[in-house]
């Protein structure tokens, strides 16, 4: 016969004697003697060389069992009825994942010729054309062919739930192809109300098209779905468990008394909005003051209400009340952003901070009373240090949650100018060992080593995180504090965080992004508005509302750089399209220093430069 795979003619051998590595090269299946005839190449069993060199050790070599070699050169699409799936030896096909067993082969294969997308392998297109001699008895909605009722025990793998083992009891099997299934799968109930959602699940037989855009993942064992699973779904909720992992989740247990204990006493996000989230990071302060030694606090105190701190040496810092900068200053001219963390200090009636009114020098009374010197839970035994640059426009990257930052942070150098590799904002090194998040059902514990991706914004880490080991699931520092609610300039209403894409009720059609145009994975978190129906990538969000840079304190004047430009400069977030004056390049949304007399910026890069 003549085979596509094979530049010769193949010869069947009835006879063969199979030796110790043969393998049949279309399914990778070792070749047995006395259980299969086998083609091999006529140019290799004519000739009477010995040599293995060249084309002749690739004639060796190509063996093929009788079913693999005389399959037909199309089949039918198991997705689509009325197209066919052709024949593509291994020299056209490249490395893929087979629709029906969802396994990746790299042997003979039955492609579309139309997208090359569905790929059907070698063994289960085996299956796809053998006859069976059942009855028919039933039709089944799963299948296009009839069903016979085995009322035998059988060994086989059930194409709905995927358990291949013995069965006790009764089977469907189809009359014209290998498909197989349990009496008890295919009796399942088409739809019900599980306890662990709010609508009733639909089952479906395969995972409908309009979804397949981005891989989909079961909500129970967070594993990928493939497109021909049987799957029960909530097309409303865009939520989808595997046909398997629905029917064999246990009813919900309620939890002992000392586990409910547990999580009232740990701290619950995501927080209500961005004045919640604030007044939680002062919380996080003030929960390692008092856990930190009194001894290790390096903050000269007096008896008076001034105090000497080391990010402000030039002057000391007074302790003040909000209604003393009011009698100073206009209301619009106070902008009272802390120099520690850079978290807005709060503005009404009672409250107070160390400052140093002249210079604009302001710390929350929390920031400005932590230790120099603090221990974390994540190096025990290492000492980090508070430092902070000197130069306002020079920024550190935070290592906990990906923002940078011009405020104090501690690192594992005594002083900024030693290059150390850990950078943690305030925020950052005073969170919480354990939490609780409302988009997980287990506490989350912080970790560091190991290399993880993030269920939240999907990028992959080797940074610290919060996690929970038993569920593979895991968030980066960026994500685990987002609030609930944002503003935005581009929306009239707060936009609301959706962790979980059940959240938004009724929406059919994709989510498109806002900012950058493109499709949102909803399987990752983003916000949303409903009213509007406007959508924003975690990522968008922060670069569209400048809030990656929502730890840079601003407005800093009189910067002198004499080899970069003889005026006084203001080192601001640049808001309009505008270039550096050095360089050409287009810094909008980038922090520059400015010189307004002159209408001239300089970018950070020819700043340092």
């Amino acid at each position: 016969m003549k085979h596509l795979a094979h530049q010769h003619l193949l010869v069947l051998n009835e006879n063969y004697i199979a030796k110790e590595g043969d393998v049949c090269t279309g399914c990778r299946e070792q070749i047995d003697s006395c259980k299969s005839f086998v083609y091999s190449c006529s140019n290799f069993t004519s000739s009477t060389t010995t040599s293995t060199s060249g084309v002749e050790n690739l004639c060796v070599q190509f063996l093929l069992h009788k079913t693999c070699a005389e399959l037909p050169p199309k089949i039918v699409n198991p997705i689509d009825p009325n197209e066919f799936l052709f024949f593509k030896p291994l020299t056209e096909s490249p490395f893929t994942c087979c629709v029906l067993c969802g396994l990746p082969r790299n042997w003979f294969t039955y492609r579309s010729r139309i997208s090359n997308k569905v790929c059907v392998c070698i063994k289960c297109a085996v299956f796809q054309v053998q006859q069976s001699t059942e009855d028919p008895i039933i039709v089944h909605p799963a299948h296009n062919h009839p069903l016979a009722l085995i009322e035998y025990p059988s060994s086989f793998k059930c194409r709905a739930c995927k358990v291949n083992d013995h069965i006790l009891d009764l089977s469907y099997r189809c009359t014209k192809c290998q498909f197989w299934m349990h009496k008890s799968c295919g009796d399942a109930p088409v739809s019900f109300l599980f306890h662990f959602h709010k609508h009733p699940l639909i089952l479906a037989f395969s995972l409908p098209e309009v979804y397949r855009k981005f891989d989909q993942y079961c909500r129970i064992c967070n594993e990928r779905l493939l497109w021909l699973e049987w799957l029960y779904c909530c097309l409303n909720c865009r939520f989808f468990a595997h046909f398997q992992c629905a029917r064999s989740i246990p009813s919900p247990v309620s939890s002992s008394s000392s586990e409910n204990e547990t999580y009232r006493n740990l701290v619950h996000l995501p927080a209500a909005d961005e004045l919640s989230l604030n007044l939680l990071l002062e919380q996080f302060v003030k929960d390692k003051i008092t856990l930190s030694d009194s001894s290790n606090n390096s903050s000269i105190f007096s008896a008076t209400n001034y105090i000497k701190h080391w990010a402000h040496e030039e002057h000391d810092l007074k302790l003040i009340t909000i209604n003393e900068l009011y009698d100073r200053k206009n209301d619009d001219e106070i902008l009272l952003l802390c120099d520690g963390c850079v978290e807005p200090i709060r503005t009404y009636e009672g409250q107070s901070c160390y400052g140093c009114v002249p210079c604009n020098f302001f710390m929350h009374k929390g920031c400005a009373e932590l230790p120099r010197e603090i221990e974390n839970h994540l190096w025990p035994g290492k000492t980090l240090y508070a430092n902070k640059y000197n130069e306002p426009f020079k920024v550190f990257y935070c290592d906990g949650c990906g923002v940078n930052g011009n405020g104090i942070f501690f690192g594992d150098r005594v002083t900024p100018s030693d290059k150390g590799s850990i950078h943690l904002h305030i925020g950052c090194v005073t969170l919480h060992k354990v939490i609780k998040h409302e988009a997980h059902l287990h506490q989350l514990d912080q970790v560091f080593r190991g290399y993880y991706k993030c269920n939240a914004c999907g990028q992959s880490y080797r940074q610290h995180k919060h996690g929970c080991k038993k569920c593979d699931f895991y968030l980066c520092g960026g994500c685990i504090m987002k609030a609930r609610t944002y503003k935005h300039r581009w929306d009239p209403h707060p936009l609301d965080l959706i962790y979980d894409v059940s959240m938004v009720a009724e929406h059919e059609h994709d989510f498109d992004c806002e900012y950058c145009s493109e499709d949102i994975n909803p399987n990752y978190w983003f916000y949303h508005c409903s009213r509007c129906d406007l959508s924003l990538h975690t990522l968008c969000m922060e670069k569209s509302s400048y809030r990656e840079f929502k730890y840079v304190k601003f407005g800093a004047t009189d910067i002198i750089r004499d080899k970069l430009h003889p005026h006084g400069l203001t080192f601001v977030l640049n808001k309009k399209v505008r270039s550096c004056v050095k360089c050409g390049r287009d810094n909008q949304g980038e922090p520059v220093l400015q010189c307004a007399p002159c209408n001239t910026i300089f970018c950070m890069w020819c700043v340092n430069k």
